[in-house]
């Protein structure tokens, strides 16, 4: 899908300390959420963020969207067919891009503040 082309350039606009990280594609809004289940799986989903969601974040903010990752978190998303794994563009084709472009995106973030 164009809306989630993993060459599309990305830049993170908020950020949840070990928890999320919020990225602009310049048309949609993704969300990096942080689930760990004990020692053995420590790991994060990346969604597009629904019409539903991007307003509640524009009315609630930084709060929202640690509550969402906090249910994407107890959602078990490492569990095939859950409803967050369904949506993780990490599992889809081009995942491995996705995470490259993450991983920019956050290390462009880190050297500039500081």
């Amino acid at each position: 899908m164009a809306d989630e082309d993993p060459a599309r350039a990305m830049r993170v606009v908020d950020c949840g300390p070990q928890s999320w990280y919020l990225f602009d594609d310049g048309e949609n809004l993704y969300l990096d959420a942080r689930y760990v289940y004990s020692a053995l799986i420590d790991d994060s989903v990346l969604i597009r963020l629904s019409d539903a969601e991007r307003a509640a974040y524009m009315e609630h903010g930084h709060a929202y969207l640690d509550r969402l990752q906090e249910e994407i978190h107890n959602s078990g998303p490492y569990v095939d067919g859950t409803p967050y794994s369904r949506r993780d563009l990490y599992r889809q084709d081009g995942g491995a891009a996705r995470r490259r472009a993450v991983g920019s995106a956050v290390s462009a973030w880190r050297a500039d503040r500081a």
